[in-house]
């Protein structure tokens, strides 16, 4: 950039004038012109001098920009490259026939190519493995890069490291089937991986050659003529040449990561520049902090005596978040991810900034949007003068500040934008009690019902944190009215919260539960709707995995079973039986509901929600998934969600209470019985001893009593009430009790029936223990209606107890099928009734 001491021009004449005046084109290309005005004397001292430049403004940084980082994309790919090799290898072993013949077709169609191309690949592969590094190692010298063509090298002696250690332990410990799918045969000369190929790539993706022309093309060029040259070639297999490729990328992935790379970030000298050019020149910027895409810098503006707030977004940060925001929008419906492009991340900031002002929502005005060289962006607003809501008591927030953060979140529902992060830090208060909205850029513009819902959710469980319960509440019936603000209550979940306010919400408790109960008073009219939040939950996808395995141990067993010879020998008057007993259970499972119920329930509904409970037994845990239809079936049923909630508690600690005295009393008489042998192993018995001294030791722990207590004691809070009310009309205890034994015994006789049905001689008590047994490992399992737990559990039991292992896995595999399988028909068409009717 010339100075006013050139005074030169363009072509580098030296110009007469003394006056200049800086051209808006020259001066986004970085030079300062100079224009011919005679006789234009100095202002200030009267002669022909020419005006000083403005001195170059003061940049305050203090280490803020390092200089090597780690980069949150290369932790992606390396993740995408460690799910492609396993993908290959999969494919490999478990469809050895199909890559062999497929590596062999290749071979022999490449072995059809011309003499001179073959050459001509074989030159390029072989000059390229040498010179390439070389070269590129020159080119690293020069520029000044040796920390990176060290750590280059590095990747190239690990990823060859790792080959070959992988083809050693594939040669002398691999099957012979590992050996075909990687090498194609299990010949000794025929190696699985290629170190040198892998070494290579590993070199390429540390020294960062493909993200530079013409390095890229040069490397690309020798990689895919090694590929060549080895298929031609033979001897290792394509996913052999797959598998070595994906080792280099990732073992350099991994290398560059651990290391850092050279950043490539704009100094804060350069954001100066940029602001100048967009007509913003600063005479201070100061780097403020990190953020999760770039850098926040504050710069003071001298003549207009303004501050400007500038976030730099930098491509280095690429991806960060990725693997959160990913899950988050795997988990639920109505997340968005954000932009993990620099590129998309400027446009959606600026895209929402614009969009909020033109709805007329209080929000910093952004007076800049401009690029700082290839590698990073930045977004210049104006700077706003106040305090966030965090940073303030509660005394120091007044109604009417209260009133203005609703009326800006007013505005955003009328236009359909969704903040998203309406949390105490993205609140601030102006001095006159004005609020603005901070952090926009991550919002959404068209937003869905149920986003917005979760806004009104986000502000009013943020103002509760702060001022309390009633006051959030009270201010957002002034602006938004009652009806609009009850229009929370389906959402008001910690899953739909950000993850400040989901911390501090778990932290208070009650603040939900208050929230809720106040809603529910202002309105008891209306209509709770229930919204599913969760796509996928953590339990969930912990279920479908071992699900998974249950299902696969089950059909591994199935397999070894002909389910047409099971039925046809087994005595179809003890299948009759065991139907019948299977019936049973469902009158019993609505009586011991109804029976701690105050409310007069249809027993016929009752036996058919029940009935829809084992439909959902399917997808989730058998007393999980039997609590949930029965809650639902109790509110559509007019009884309060509190009183339902106490009822259903109620019940099941009466069933737990039932269920062990039934074991205990039938565990006596099985005990005294003469034909009854049971001999558990004895480190069994061993470690039962010890779980039990180790429970019954921390229960002696203060923390471990305040544990259990937070959790029992809410429920415990419950029941008493409830059992006090149900305790005044006696024959509704004996309808839960007795439904409760009918409940047990006809499970009870159900599996004794199945067992007769294969001949086994066992007593009834005895089969009583088996049953009570296994279906405490099935509640809890995690697994669907205990798959796979159930089965192991009862037929271990029942093997324990003397029968024939055989006869044994027989007789629980029938007593499933009635008790499991054959009712998820009719569950699924009681389920539909009850839908269609509203009960449930």
């Amino acid at each position: 950039m010339t100075t006013a001491d050139d005074r030169v021009t363009p072509d580098g004449s030296e110009r007469e004038s003394e006056e200049y005046f800086p051209d808006d084109a020259a001066k986004r290309a970085g030079v300062e012109v100079w224009f011919d005005e005679p006789n234009a004397p100095d202002a200030g001292t009267g002669d022909d001098r020419p005006t000083p430049p403005a001195p170059p403004p003061v940049v305050i940084e203090d280490g803020l920009i390092s200089k090597r980082l780690r980069r949150p994309m290369d932790l992606v790919r390396f993740l995408i490259a460690i799910l492609a090799m396993a993908a290959i290898g999969a494919i490999a072993y478990f469809a050895t026939s199909t890559t062999t013949g497929l590596g062999t077709d290749l071979t022999e169609a490449s072995r059809r190519l011309p003499d001179p191309i073959v050459l001509v690949l074989n030159v390029i592969a072989g000059l390229g493995l040498l010179t390439l590094p070389v070269a590129a190692a020159v080119d690293l010298l020069v520029r000044g890069r040796g920390r990176q063509l060290l750590d280059a090298l590095l990747g190239l002696f690990l990823s060859a490291a790792a080959l070959s250690t992988m083809t050693y332990v594939v040669e002398q410990y691999g099957s012979a089937r590992w050996q075909i799918a990687l090498a194609g045969s299990v010949n000794p000369q025929d190696s699985p991986f290629l170190p040198l190929l892998g070494g290579l790539v590993g070199f390429i993706t540390v020294a960062r050659l493909m993200a530079r022309a013409p390095w890229n093309i040069l490397s690309a060029t020798v990689v895919v003529s090694l590929f060549a040259v080895s298929v031609i070639t033979g001897g290792t297999t394509v996913a052999g040449i797959g598998l070595s490729v994906l080792t280099g990328w990732a073992v350099g992935l991994a290398v560059r990561y651990a290391l850092g790379t050279p950043t490539t970030r704009p100094s804060g000298g350069q954001v100066a520049d940029t602001l100048a050019a967009a007509g913003l020149p600063v005479s201070v910027l100061r780097a403020e902090d990190v953020t999760d895409v770039g850098r926040r810098y504050l710069g003071v503006r001298t003549p207009e005596d303004s501050t400007l707030e500038v976030y730099v977004l930098d491509r280095d940060l690429e991806g960060a978040g990725l693997a959160q925001a990913v899950w988050r929008s795997l988990r639920l419906r109505e997340a968005t991810p954000g932009g993990f492009n620099m590129r998309r991340s400027l446009d959606q900031r600026a895209l929402m900034t614009y969009s909020t002002s033109h709805a007329g929502v209080p929000t910093p005005r952004l007076l800049a949007a401009r690029e700082v060289g290839p590698d990073a962006s930045l977004l210049a607003y104006e700077r706003v003068a106040g305090q966030t809501f965090d940073a303030l008591l509660p005394d120091e927030l007044s109604d009417t500040a209260l009133d203005n953060a609703w009326r800006a979140l007013d505005r955003l529902q009328r236009a359909d934008i969704a903040h998203r992060r309406l949390t105490a830090d993205h609140l601030l208060l102006g001095p006159d009690d004005s609020v603005t909205l901070l952090a926009v850029g991550e919002g959404t513009i068209a937003a869905g019902d149920v986003v917005l819902r979760i806004d009104i959710a986000e502000l009013l469980c943020t103002l509760a944190l702060q001022v309390g319960v009633d006051r959030a509440i009270a201010s957002g019936r002034r602006v938004i009215g009652t009806q609009a603000l009850t229009r929370a209550l389906p959402v008001l979940q910690p899953v739909a919260l950000s993850p400040s306010t989901k911390k501090a919400v778990r932290h208070d408790k009650q603040l939900l539960i208050g929230l809720r109960d106040q809603l529910i008073e202002i309105r008891p009219d209306a209509e709770v709707e229930h919204i599913e939040l969760e796509r996928i939950k953590p339990r969930t996808l912990l279920m479908i995995i071992i699900g998974s395995i249950a299902v696969y141990v089950l059909l591994s067993q199935l397999a070894q079973v002909n389910l047409m010879d099971l039925f046809a020998n087994a005595k179809w008057e003890w299948l009759i039986v065991a139907v019948i007993a299977s019936l049973m259970t469902y009158p019993g499972a609505a009586w011991s509901l109804t029976g701690f119920v105050p409310e007069k329930l249809k027993l016929i509904r009752t036996i058919a929600a029940q009935l829809a409970g084992d439909f959902a037994t399917l997808v989730a845990p058998p007393t999980l998934g039997a609590v949930a239809i029965n809650l639902r079936y109790l509110q559509k049923s007019g009884v309060h969600p509190a009183l339902a909630t106490a009822s259903i508690g109620v019940s099941q600690v009466g069933a737990f209470l039932v269920h062990i005295l039934l074991l205990l009393g039938f565990g006596v008489a099985a005990g005294t019985q003469q034909d009854f042998s049971f001999e558990p192993p004895r480190g069994a018995v061993l470690a039962g001893a010890a779980a039990l001294i180790i429970i019954a030791g921390a229960f002696l722990l203060p923390p471990v009593r305040k544990i259990v207590w937070d959790r029992a004691g809410p429920l415990l809070r419950q029941v008493g009430p409830r059992l006090l009310t149900v305790a005044q009309q006696p024959w509704k205890i004996v309808e839960g009790i007795g439904g409760m034994l009918v409940l047990n015994l006809g499970y009870i006789l159900c599996l004794a029936a199945c067992v007769n049905a294969f001949g086994g001689g066992l007593s009834f008590a005895a089969i009583a223990v088996v049953y009570l047994t296994g279906s405490v490992v099935g509640q809890a399992a995690p697994t669907p209606g205990g798959l796979g737990a159930v089965e192991a559990a009862m037929a271990a039991g029942l093997t324990l107890a003397g029968l024939d292992s055989g006869l044994a896995f027989s007789a629980v595999l029938l007593y499933r099928v009635i008790t499991f399988w054959m009712p998820t028909v009719p569950g699924y068409f009681s389920f539909n009734w009850l839908q269609r009717n509203n009960w449930l």
